[in-house]
């Protein structure tokens, strides 16, 4: 991949261009002002984007778009960031009458009331009913051809949640996209019965990408541990009630000029520690917060790990990240993070901002991360403090809401559509939502050689533009349609 100039060089290129034209001499008249070098607003990745606006963390508003014309790889985790804040704000919700105050990311329209079973009149105007987070309506199942389930250090099992903004749920059940048969109407799968069969009818469903200004499609999901005592610390993280913990948030975000959607995760810091020595969040007896870790135990995990602060987790050495099932259930094993942010937090180093190049096709992208992380944690009240970036995704260059393309390394060559390189952080997985989906863990690798741990690990492995009878647009909301009537082992009440 080519170096790519900055925008100063670019205009610098551009005024030699017209000297060259002028014969090589540049002219001036008498009186003209010289002008002045240009300030580049973001000499650092700590809250301002390229233009020069600034995250709100007071008040953040919603951003439609990666802010134009240059978007840097910081504006993209800048932007993931302005995100999560606006959508973790609370709010008060009309339509949840057991917890009407909660952060905005609840108000909006969990999956079952947006898809519904076939024969269903079309559900009412956003959010399609009660936004009360329903225990029974989670599900276990991580994503993966696994399908495992992911149990804390203290027994219990991981709860997932899935929720749509207004702009996505108006577009599906406006259309007739609600129900199976009404999907699949459109779709026409060569075999209904069979997941991820391709649709017959070649027409791709777009869904709604937004003017620039007020967001386009949006996919929220959420984990939830459990706490069986009512007894979940309200004062480390936001408790749902008295019996669920969030400890993560995915967000997934289509705008105008990013078809393939920037898909940006958050944890909370107490989850796990990192794989290896030396970067952010190292193996230690306790968390950062000084409270124990949620999916690792320091009493089992071998001596070694403990003295070399590095759990293995390919063959051989695997101390970590483990097959979870146990005969026809599963059980607790310790998780580290392998996709690891650079220690280091504010420092110089991390927070420069950089173009990608061959030798940094990323753009210090893990620096910036650690960078914001560092800026914007310490300025939150309460408990948002305690969840961090772990990574933002996206494609390099823009890519058009309506047009299909291909991303190298995930996906095979497609004729006559452009080929696209994930960028930011290319093996993107969150520890406890895609916990056995962490890029270089071959310990483990539920999906196997052809699409490994091993260099295909990442969002873009699983959501890609494919027309399928359970997905399209790199939306999986079709394959909730089996939740109705055949939930992925339904939570216990």
């Amino acid at each position: 991949m080519p170096h790519l100039p900055s925008r100063h060089a670019v205009r610098r290129f551009t005024q030699s261009l017209l000297v060259v034209a002028l014969g090589g001499t540049a002219l001036h008249c008498k009186d003209d002002p010289v002008e002045p070098t240009p300030v580049d607003p973001q000499t650092l990745c700590s809250g301002t984007f390229s233009d020069g606006t600034s995250i709100n963390v007071a008040n953040p508003q919603p951003l439609g778009e990666v802010p134009l014309p240059e978007q840097s790889f910081c504006d993209f985790h800048t932007f993931a960031w302005n995100q999560f804040l606006y959508l973790t704000q609370t709010v008060q919700d009309p339509n949840d009458p057991v917890t009407p105050s909660k952060p905005r990311f609840l108000s909006y329209a969990p999956w079952y009331n947006m898809l519904q079973p076939d024969g269903s009149p079309r559900p009412g105007a956003f959010p399609g009913g009660a936004t009360t987070l329903q225990v029974s309506r989670l599900d276990q199942k991580q994503a993966g051809s696994g399908q495992d389930e992911l149990v804390d250090v203290a027994g219990n099992t991981v709860l997932y949640d899935l929720r749509f903004n207004q702009p996505m749920y108006d577009f599906v059940t406006g259309g007739t996209y609600y129900t199976q048969a009404g999907y699949d109407a459109f779709c026409q799968p060569t075999d209904p019965s069979a997941p991820f069969t391709p649709c017959g009818n070649t027409t791709q469903l777009w869904l709604p990408w937004g003017n620039g200004t007020d967001p386009g499609s949006m996919e929220l999901k959420s984990a939830w541990r459990q706490f069986p005592g009512n007894d979940c610390p309200s004062s480390q993280m936001y408790c749902a009630g008295t019996n669920l913990g969030l400890v993560a948030l995915h967000i997934a975000q289509k705008t105008p000029t990013h078809g393939e959607w920037v898909w940006a995760s958050f944890e909370h810091v107490a989850n796990t520690p990192d794989c290896a020595a030396g970067s952010s969040s190292p193996i230690a007896p306790l968390s950062p917060l000084g409270t124990p870790w949620a999916f690792f135990n320091p009493a089992t995990a071998p001596a070694s790990v403990m003295e070399t602060k590095t759990c293995g987790v390919v063959p051989g050495n695997a101390q970590c990240n483990l097959d979870p099932k146990v005969g026809t259930g599963f059980q607790q094993v310790n998780i580290c993070r392998t996709d690891a942010l650079p220690a280091g937090g504010a420092s110089a180093a991390n927070c420069a901002v950089v173009d990608s190049s061959t030798s940094d096709p990323n753009a210090n992208s893990g620096g910036n991360v650690s960078c914001l992380n560092a800026t914007l944690r310490p300025q939150l009240a309460g408990i948002w403090g305690n969840y961090q970036l772990i990574g933002t995704l996206w494609t390099k260059g823009t890519q058009p809401p309506d047009q299909d393309f291909w991303i190298d390394l995930f996906q095979s060559p497609k004729q006559g559509v452009p080929e696209k390189t994930a960028v930011g952080f290319p093996n993107l997985a969150n520890t406890a939502l895609e916990t056995y989906l962490q890029t270089g863990s071959t310990a483990y690798d539920p999906n196997g050689s052809g699409l490994s741990n091993a260099n295909k690990a990442g969002c873009f492995g699983c959501h890609n533009p494919v027309a399928q009878d359970t997905a399209t647009d790199l939306s999986h909301f079709p394959s909730k349609f089996d939740d109705l009537t055949e939930p992925r082992v339904p939570a216990k009440p």
